[in-house]
């Protein structure tokens, strides 16, 4: 028998002890999971868990813990044997400050406060070979999640976190249309939290490793810890319904009384003028489960990389900032990336560092030039004559 864990769109036997989450009333201001795997307070209205103590099953899930520059700690989904959407492999179950920040408040002042519950699931992906665009699905023929392919393992120092690649198209599934399932992907991602920037970066690998030319769909799901509180705050056009012509989106909590206990978020979609844009999205204010995805094309043998960003920060403003500074590709925003890497990404136009400029002179400078040379090439001359 199956039980569904809502607050993470997660199905897993129910002998595992997992049971559903609203099936107690939390205790507001009570801490419902009990460790650092999964800390959570609970807020006036959410339901509990139902999970065992540290919130994540011990047979079930791994979590790798890291750290960025301004404190947020991201746990970092490893080895799932569950079927999830939005807590799949290389997704975030949340991220939570591990010490107080100055919280923007409602009337534009500041609180000291240890803000958590980033995410109840952030950025699994699926792929859809028959080119839909939805958010992803378990039990649907027409997604596959990237999910249930191992342990993974760690470079950069422990920075950055490698998953294992997991083939989709090999044998497609009932209903999939046999000339898109045709060719044979391989998907892989890498997770990176830098120590000295305030994000945490994806990178999606996608390889077609089949003979024919491969177009299908890549989409984010996603579980936002603000529930059915989610507002949006900004966006790179300024709107606050966002479109697919949107760099970076912004969201929040809404303000409970005056304050709000989660992260500010900025989620980074893609860069200016890239060659694989956002095809869709969905962000709405009091929806929990926003996604966006891409329409990508690969020819046999050929590798693109999708990547995202998150930021959460301790004001709106701060996360509308560091989210439009991420969508320019600072410096810290590709370390522990490869050149080829780098040139695989494709729905940020400026991943490659520009090639060095050769400085230039102007005509009367050539001119002392080419007139230096002959000099030099004359007074050589004279002196091998004498010779």
């Amino acid at each position: 028998m199956l039980a569904q864990a809502a607050h993470a769109d997660v199905y897993v036997l129910e002998s595992d002890g997992l049971a559903a989450k609203h099936k107690n009333q939390a205790v507001p201001g009570r801490q419902v999971a009990g460790t650092p795997i999964n800390a959570h307070t609970a807020k006036p209205g959410e339901k509990h868990h139902g999970l065992p103590l540290g919130g994540v099953h011990p047979n079930a899930t791994g979590s790798k813990a890291l750290i960025d520059a301004s404190g947020l700690k991201y746990f970092i989904n490893t080895n799932i044997t569950f079927t999830t959407t939005s807590s799949a492999s290389g997704a975030m179950s949340e991220a939570s400050y591990t010490h107080a920040v100055a919280a923007s408040t409602m009337n534009g002042g500041v609180t000291n406060s240890m803000l958590n519950d980033s995410f109840d699931g952030y950025d699994s992906i699926c792929v859809s070979l028959t080119g839909v665009l939805a958010r992803c699905q378990t039990g649907n023929a027409s997604f596959a999640m990237y999910n249930k392919n191992g342990p993974a393992t760690t470079e950069c120092n422990g920075r950055q976190i490698v998953f294992p690649t997991q083939t989709i198209g090999a044998s497609p599934p009932t209903g999939v249309n046999a000339v898109a399932a045709a060719g044979v992907l391989s998907v892989s991602r890498k997770i990176y939290v830098p120590t000295d920037d305030s994000f945490s970066r994806s990178m999606n690998v996608l390889t077609n490793t089949g003979t024919v030319p491969l177009t299908f769909s890549l989409m984010t799901s996603n579980n936002l810890g603000s529930d059915s509180n989610t507002k949006i705050t900004g966006s790179s056009t300024g709107s606050l319904t966002p479109t697919a012509a949107d760099k970076w989106v912004t969201s929040f909590q809404n303000y409970s009384g005056t304050t709000s206990s989660d992260p500010r978020l900025g989620h980074v979609l893609q860069g200016a003028t890239a060659a694989t844009p956002v095809a869709a999205l969905y962000f709405v204010d009091g929806n929990d489960k926003p996604w966006w995805g891409y329409t990508v094309t690969l020819n046999p043998g050929q590798t693109k990389i999708i990547m995202n960003f998150v930021t959460a920060l301790a004001s709106n403003a701060a996360a509308k900032t560091n989210a439009a500074r991420l969508m320019a590709l600072p410096a810290t925003s590709l370390e522990c990336m490869t050149p080829t890497e780098r040139a695989q990404v494709t729905n940020f136009a400026a991943a490659i560092p520009p090639p060095a400029q050769v400085p230039s002179l102007s005509p009367l400078a050539l001119v002392w030039l080419m007139l230096g040379v002959v000099l030099v090439a004359g007074g050589f001359y004279t002196l091998r004559r004498r010779v």
